[in-house]
């Protein structure tokens, strides 16, 4: 049995990257995406001591995770309500796009810790004083401070290694005072 492409669906791909990329109203979507995350400058005094990334291939297995949850609930709702597989498809595609986007900007992510504070891509910075709880899950790295502030950073090889260097920072900080 032969396998049916659909020319519909890489016309209508084609037209959505053309509207993507050539639309000057999303202009500032494109230079978002494309320039480079600014790196926050650390105080005078503070020492660097490690800067955590998320891992590629952690992002690219959640994003093939993505593919697969995407053809699978296309799957089931073709099944259960009868849908065409381009509408099964379609219906799915925003939330796919938006789960893509919150990916790559995950992959632009980094944390800065120096031997003062644990300092965000954006700027947002908790002290390493004021840090009440570290929580570790699978690929991510959750600080709790002692206020409402909550930093996290996901897409992580190895959290459990990058929440001891976290934790081996408070720790030496403590001695020196």
């Amino acid at each position: 049995m032969a396998p049916i492409v659909y020319v519909q669906g890489f016309v209508l791909l084609g037209l959505l990257f053309a509207l993507v990329f050539l639309t000057p109203g999303l202009a500032p979507l494109r230079r978002a995406f494309l320039a480079p995350p600014p790196v926050p400058a650390l105080a005078p005094g503070e020492t660097l001591i490690a800067e955590l990334r998320p891992d590629p291939r952690v992002l690219m297995l959640l994003s093939g995770l993505l593919i697969a949850a995407t053809m699978a609930g296309a799957l089931a709702e073709q099944m259960l309500l009868g849908a065409p597989r381009e509408i099964a498809l379609l219906t799915l595609l925003p939330f796919s796009g938006a789960l893509a986007i919150r990916l790559a900007g995950l992959s632009r992510c980094r944390w800065r810790l120096t031997d003062r504070r644990v300092i965000t891509a954006l700027g947002a910075s908790l002290p390493l004083s004021e840090i009440g709880r570290i929580a570790v899950g699978p690929m991510l790295i959750r600080l709790d401070g002692r206020g409402v502030q909550s930093l996290r950073l996901a897409g992580l090889a190895d959290a459990h290694g990058a929440a001891r260097l976290i934790r081996d920072s408070l720790s030496a900080r403590a001695l020196r005072q």
